[in-house]
């Protein structure tokens, strides 16, 4: 299969070239004077043929046209514009650097974008906001989070109170992917999801797919979350950094060869455990998380960069020394950029990602044990860009993946324990992926981009699986769905191939531009998954494992289909967009009615394989320019599921089907000095299933319960309020000199949103009750910020 994919690359490379044989090319990159920081999205304009082309993920561009003079024009939104006026007679090779200008009041941004990106480009379902936008954004603890900040957009939403995990149409929290560098990063959140693991001093650039997601990218059913670091200050030293109440960063950056390589080093720690002491209910607890990101990247020549980059993150919860979780991501890639000629460009990509956690349970000194669990990936990939001419761009290249499942393994944490120690087989998988996708952009109004991605995972000795009896894995008796008797194990040898699955992805995004102000977009999607987490809990505890594709728990399939509706207003200032879509899954992954999940190696059993479907429209207005920036989103959507033998085999809602999410972001520079900025939330609550009678039998209690996520817990909402005190410092030629105060209050009117609802048997009254959980009534914060 790679040897058809290699021909079917080689065969467009070639043919196109003889096409294209008498015209030039001039490429290069686009980067910022002051830095040396690659610019992502920059566009490169040509007068005399009133179109252009736009920077890679790694500020690359080349541009193919007859030999003639021409005006070019390089801009950047924030940035000073370039123009240059050149004489083509042959290939030619221009680097270019903007200057970062700086903003009035009546230019503030809040993106670093195409002004008319919205309506001209041929994305749809996509999300992006400048870093120093969400800076400026109200959010929890005053930490800038790029995760909530993107929950703050239409479609996207929080799995919970403070929670940085994220429902993206109708999907679950595991449909998606999260990279990076381009490494998975499997759970984003630190401290049970109140922070993402994603230092904003860290990151250069972010884009969200929600949907149109691109060939190059796979193995989740509902969104991609691209993000990069950066590179590294290659100009001067930086320090940077801030202090919080309850954490603290600091980025260090600079050259190591100046113009030639550079470093980042950017942490933080939190140090909030350190108050528990000041109150009794928590002075034995134990919760704080750190992380640091490095980076260094190196020119080796014109046409070679290497760039190497590292995360680390760790997290701790426990209490009086009798409980306690621990979970962190531990990622590694290394990139080399090749550009063999004017028009084809390589990124080779060797990656490295682990996810582990573990549970500790010390009762007694004879009664205690300690609970591991990970999953391992190595990967290779390579991504190739053809740039044939202006109006066609070829992408190729493939993304091979060895996992190593780790389910569980327990051993004791002292001699005299108990607990004997004990281990669940590990698990091997290999996901491959091959893609080709091909930009058309015909004369006119019309663009297309189309592609296919051929996803092949196969399972991997030494391993085992279970044979139930009648083949069936689970069976339905008595109202309820029970696990299957296993009857026999068949063992796979080291390194053999013993199960595979393939899917064909084909994906389509078009725009027909009405006019210079308006547009209309479609878009297509297949999408294949075989990775899933089983989890039977709301927060992100460590108290969950992920699991791959078996001969008895089938990948999961989604096709989503959208169109919409863009316009710009008042010179590109306003843009509005309206989305409409509809997602069809199938083969979900589905607890059964009270699934022992707990170190549990026949997990196929306690699952069943269902469908779901999710519909709704999109609203989004966002002022860009101005001393009054900021967004109005509101999304009306439904997201149900259904499973065999699983509420009387009828649909049912998603645990977290919200039928309105409704969001508000106003940020107003009152002067250089002050800038206020609030935000406010307001979502229908999460379905649930709760008791609703109940019976005796056999002298016990038993609980009647609803259908499955009948019932609604009250609507969610919740208003955020900053104030940004910027105070006029020394400026010095050779350093910057950046001072601000962040002052915010998280749920300004003390909102009590529901954390947890549980239900049990009251002792006193034999009756359930409702237990309610409250996390975040009225939280002020101040943050101190400095750059130098």
């Amino acid at each position: 299969m790679k040897r058809l994919f290699s021909l079917l690359g080689f065969l467009i490379l070639t043919g196109f070239s003889v096409i294209q044989a008498q015209d030039v090319t001039f490429s290069g990159r686009v980067t910022d004077a002051a830095t040396g920081e690659e610019l992502i999205g920059a566009n490169i304009y040509v007068e005399e043929m009133k179109n252009g082309a736009v920077t890679n993920l790694y500020g690359f561009y080349s541009y193919t046209l007859p030999k003639g003079t021409y005006h070019i024009t390089y801009t950047y939104v924030g940035y000073s514009q370039r123009d240059t006026v050149i004489k083509l007679s042959g290939d030619l090779v221009l680097n270019i650097e903007l200057r970062e200008e700086p903003k009035t009041l009546q230019e503030a941004v809040v993106t670093g974008e195409k002004s008319d990106k919205n309506v001209s480009e041929n994305k749809m379902s996509v999300v992006t906001i400048d870093v120093k936008t969400v800076k400026k954004i109200p959010l929890l603890l005053g930490e800038a989070d790029i995760i909530k900040a993107l929950q703050l957009m239409p479609g996207v939403q929080s799995a919970g109170d403070g929670n940085t995990l994220s429902i993206v149409r109708g999907g679950n929290v595991d449909h998606n992917l999260v990279l990076l560098d381009e490494a998975v990063v499997y759970n984003p959140s630190h401290v049970v999801g109140f922070f993402s693991v994603f230092n904003s001093d860290a990151v250069k650039d972010f884009e969200l797919y929600k949907g149109g997601i691109p060939a190059q990218y796979g193995g989740r059913l509902a969104s991609v979350l691209d993000i990069r670091m950066k590179d590294g200050n290659a100009k001067k030293y930086s320090v940077s950094g801030g202090i919080g109440v309850l954490s603290s960063r600091l980025t260090i950056e600079g050259p190591v060869q100046k113009d030639k390589s550079s470093f980042l080093i950017s942490g933080r720690r939190s140090y909030f455990d350190l108050f528990f002491p000041l109150s009794s209910a928590t002075k034995n607890a134990i919760a704080n998380f750190g992380d640091l990101n490095a980076k260094i990247n190196y020119k080796l020549s014109e046409k070679d960069r290497l760039y190497i980059s590292a995360y680390t993150g760790r997290d701790r919860l426990g209490f009086s020394g009798i409980a306690g979780f621990g979970w962190g991501n531990t990622t590694t890639t290394a990139r080399w950029n090749h550009i063999f000629n004017k028009k084809l460009f390589l990124n080779t990509s060797v990656i490295y990602s682990r996810y582990n956690y573990q549970i500790d349970f010390n009762i007694a000194k004879n009664l205690n044990f300690q609970r591991k669990n990970y999953i391992e990936d190595i990967s290779i990939k390579q991504d190739y860009t053809y740039y044939l001419n202006p109006k066609n761009t070829i992408k190729f290249g493939f993304w091979n993946t060895h996992h190593t499942f780790l389910p569980g393994r327990v051993q004791p944490i002292t001699s005299e324990s108990i607990i004997t120690a004990a281990a669940l087989p590990k698990k091997r998988a290999l996901s491959q992926a091959y893609y080709v996708s091909h930009e058309w952009k015909p004369v006119g109004r019309f663009e297309m981009e189309y592609g296919l991605r051929l996803s092949v995972f196969s399972n991997i000795g030494n391993g085992r699986e279970f044979v139930y009896q009648n083949g069936q894995k689970n069976y339905f008796q008595d109202g309820s769905v029970r696990a299957g008797n296993i009857i026999d194990t068949i063992n796979y040898s080291r390194g053999q191939f013993y199960h595979t699955a393939a899917n064909l992805e084909p994906r389509l995004n078009m725009v027909y531009r009405l006019n210079s102000s308006s547009s209309l977009k479609a878009s297509y999607m297949r999408m294949a998954q075989y990775l899933h987490l089983i989890q039977n809990i709301a927060a992100s505890t460590g108290q969950e494992f992920w699991t791959p594709s078996t001969p008895a728990i089938k990948p999961q399939i989604s096709d989503q289909v959208a169109v919409g509706y863009f316009r710009n207003f008042k010179d590109n200032s306003i843009e509005l967009s309206v989305e409409a879509y509809y997602k069809s899954m199938k083969n979900t992954v589905e607890l059964i009615d009270n699934a022992d999940i707990s170190f549990n190696e026949a997990i196929e059993s306690q699952v069943v394989a269902g469908r779901g479907r999710a519909y709704g429209v999109e609203f989004l207005l966002r002022k860009t320019k101005g001393k009054t920036t900021g967004w109005i989103a509101y999304t009306l959507s439904r997201s149900q599921r259904k499973a065999d033998n699983i509420n009387h085999n009828d649909w049912y809602n998603f645990r977290y089907d919200r039928r309105h999410y409704l969001t508000t972001v106003v940020t107003h520079e009152f002067n250089s000095k002050f800038t206020l900025a609030g935000n406010f939330i307001f979502a229908t609550g999460n379905a649930y299933t709760a008791p609703v009678g109940q019976y005796t039998l056999n002298g016990k209690v038993v609980a009647l319960y609803s259908d499955r996520n009948a019932l609604r817990i009250p609507a969610y909402h919740r208003l955020d309020l900053s104030l940004t005190y910027t105070p006029k410092v020394k400026k010095y030629k050779r350093f910057q000199n950046e001072r601000n105060w962040v002052f915010s209050i998280y749920n300004v009117y003390g909102r009590k949103n529901y954390y947890t609802l549980d239900f049990r048997v009251d002792e006193t009254t034999g009756q359930n009750a409702a237990y309610k959980t409250y996390l975040f009534r009225m939280v002020p914060s101040v943050t101190y910020n400095f750059k130098f």
